[in-house]
């Protein structure tokens, strides 16, 4: 698709990104002269999806735009051009929660409670507003280099309730609440639930409700309570482990009633430790056996169609009230006996129950897979063999068809942020048959160089190395993005057909490297105009281009140069820093007495240091040297720029950047602060 010059009155300024429901842009509203993101529409998007995604784009432009609040992304405007929907949005220059967690896996504890509180203050004020936004992962959060927390993706945020106007729930199934994998209404506490699990993963590095599939990931949140964080890790302080289990309650009235009420508890959570009334996993009741069965029809929202089915309930003992014992011992050992014997036969009730759900959750699958074996079997298409097929490189499955050989337990794959949909019109014991496959094809990559990661539509397999041949893939538009290391990321948007197989080469190009640093280090790094949010010493991966850097810090003059890399070239920048307010007379003092004692006198081709602190006393350092006098003292040098360091004994050091002029005096006045 070429790129656009023009989206109602927004001028295209480049791509930013491209998802399931369109393009994001970088644009500029000519208007007021603001540079914002503006998310459209794909006028592509068609099928049964179609008309939900234009649905959920319509819904995220009304629910965000009445909401206006630090940690939420700001909507400015929405429109219609030419069947072209689009929404104007604040640019935000960050990374992912998600791509965060990628790279760390577990986040230092004062940052995880930074984060959940700014994450809890953006809930809690779309709560108190009445939007729900159903969809809480760390994909929907971006952090700015500042470190500011803002929500995203307001696409499926609804004003209380549950269901879409399709009748179906939405969400991502690791951080879906209970009441929403049942198609229960909804109230601010589901969102909580999500930011739970998000907790857990940041404390923990695992997310609290694993599966291969969408039934092992729906049947844990539904009924299992997850090891609690502090087990996984003992360095998680006691009071978050409680916090991040009330949280995860099962039942809602037993999660924070507000966000408002999570944020004061992870402020004074050192203070608590384990007295927060929290929901541990051991205090957990047992769900009530009507709650325990769950067969919910479910679809991925840009995949095919699958099934799940959850296992129904074995019986739930509950415990038996004792009797006041009896005056006599006889009857003690009676009442003893009675309860004995009730307890064994409940043993046994339990244990029968559980092993009759085991079977019938195990013919329950086996049906279903049967069935889907043989409706993939017959929508699968008969491609010809190719004449090249034996010289191709190996092939990587996308979506195997398992064959009725195999014994072991195949499951339905899906990404782990992956929205889906479930329908939760159907409460029955069985799920229907499938009746249609998505038509497949196939993708062959080649790359220059070789070892190239591919990602399709988000999702990667560790066999998805160049050069291989991606088989299965069901037809239709793949993101694909291309990535290694020492290399720039490109990505790619293919259209394939059923029965067709297309190739697609990429050529990276290798990257720039610059590293910066200061005297002194800490100076803040600009790269062509905008705040990177690195300190000195650091190190820029650049594309092959001309690129301005500027080093600051407070208290001192900026430093810039123009940086023009080739490709696969590493380049230094390390600018001595000059400090402000430097004073510089002219020549020598015009006071005749210290001209005729000398004192001022500048030796030919000079220039003149004049140190004077208070106290006096202070040793003098200059690149690294010390001087043979202390404060106050004149130093002739050479003309040059100069570190020099000023200490003594119970005072703060203090560190200045000067240049000294040939002929002129420069004067460093100092006061020194005790320590």
């Amino acid at each position: 698709m070429s790129l656009l010059q023009t989206v109602g009155r927004y001028e295209i300024v480049g791509e930013l990104g491209r998802g399931a429901m369109g393009v994001v842009y970088k644009a500029k509203d000519p208007t007021i002269g603001r540079t914002v993101a503006l998310k459209t529409m794909r006028v592509d998007v068609n099928g049964l999806d179609g008309g939900e995604m234009l649905r959920r784009f319509q819904n995220e432009a009304r629910a965000a735009g009445l909401l206006s609040h630090a940690n939420i992304v700001t909507i400015y405007d929405a429109g219609q051009q030419d069947g072209n929907f689009y929404i104007a949005m604040e640019l935000i220059e960050g990374t992912t929660l998600q791509e965060l967690l990628l790279q760390r896996h577990i986040l230092p504890t004062e940052e995880v409670v930074h984060l959940a509180r700014e994450i809890g203050k953006g809930l809690d004020y779309a709560h108190a507003h009445g939007i729900i936004h159903r969809d809480v992962k760390p994909a929907n959060i971006m952090i700015t280099a500042r470190g500011a927390v803002k929500i995203m993706d307001f696409g499926i945020a609804k004003s209380g309730g549950s269901m879409t106007s399709t009748g179906q729930v939405l969400g991502t199934p690791n951080y879906m609440s209970p009441e929403q994998v049942k198609g229960r209404p909804l109230d601010g506490r589901s969102d909580l639930f999500s930011l739970g699990v998000i907790l857990y993963e940041m404390l923990t590095g695992e997310k609290p409700f694993v599966g291969q599939n969408v039934t092992t990931i729906i049947y844990k949140i539904v009924n299992e309570s997850p090891i609690a964080a502090r087990d996984l890790d003992v360095t998680i302080h006691p009071g978050l482990s409680a916090i991040v289990a009330r949280l995860l309650a099962k039942s809602p009235d037993e999660r924070y009633k507000s966000g408002a009420d999570l944020i004061h508890d992870l402020e004074s959570y050192k203070l608590a430790g384990t007295t927060l009334h929290a929901t541990t996993t051991a205090a957990l009741p047992p769900p009530a056996s009507h709650e325990k069965t769950l067969v919910l029809p479910m679809r991925v929202v840009a995949g095919s169609a699958v099934r799940v089915a959850a296992p129904e309930a074995a019986t739930v003992m509950r415990p038996v009230p004792l009797q006041k014992q009896a005056g006599r011992s006889s009857h003690r050992n009676m009442i003893f006996a009675i309860l004995l014997a009730i307890v064994l036969l409940g043993t046994a009730m339990g244990s029968y129950a559980y092993y009759r759900t085991r079977i019938k959750m195990r013919q329950l699958e086996a049906e279903i897979k049967t069935d889907e074996m043989k409706a993939a079997q017959a929508a699968k298409p008969k491609a010809e063999p190719s004449p090249a097929a034996s010289t191709a490189p190996p092939q990587a499955q996308l979506d195997p068809t398992p064959s009725p050989e195999v014994k072991q337990e195949t499951e339905n794959q899906i990404a782990p942020d992956t929205t889906v949909k479930v329908n939760s019109a159907h409460k029955g014991l069985k799920a229907s048959t499938p009746t249609i496959t998505a038509p497949q094809g196939e993708l062959s990559f080649t790359s220059q160089p070789d070892g190239v990661k591919v990602l399709i539509d988000g999702a990667g397999n560790p066999a998805w190395i160049t050069p291989f041949i991606a088989a299965h893939v069901p037809a239709g538009t793949h993101d694909l993005v291309f990535s290694k290391d020492g290399f720039v990321q490109q990505s790619r948007t293919v259209d394939l057909k059923a029965g067709r197989i297309i190739a697609v080469s990429v050529q990276l190009t290798a990257v720039s490297k610059l590293a910066v640093g200061s005297n002194p280090l800490g100076a803040s790094v600009w790269l062509d105009g905008k705040d990177t949010g690195l300190v000195t010493p650091t190190q820029l991966t650049l594309d092959q281009a001309s690129h301005h850097v500027t080093v600051r810090k407070t208290g001192y003059k900026e430093a810039s140069t123009d940086a023009n890399l080739t490709v696969g070239q590493t380049q230094s920048f390390s600018p001595i820093l000059l400090s402000l307010d430097q004073h510089t007379e002219d020549g020598p003092s015009n006071n005749i007495l210290r001209r005729l004692l000398g004192s001022d006198s500048i030796p030919e081709g000079k220039g003149l240091l004049h140190f004077r602190t208070v106290p006096e006393g202070a040793t003098i350092t200059m690149n690294g040297r010390v001087a043979p006098k202390k404060t106050n003292a004149r130093l002739p040098v050479e003309p040059g720029v100069y570190s020099i360091d000023l200490q003594m004994p119970g005072y703060r050091s203090i560190h200045r950047n000067i240049q000294v002029q040939q002929g002129k005096i420069k004067n460093i006045d100092e006061i020194l602060q005790k320590q």
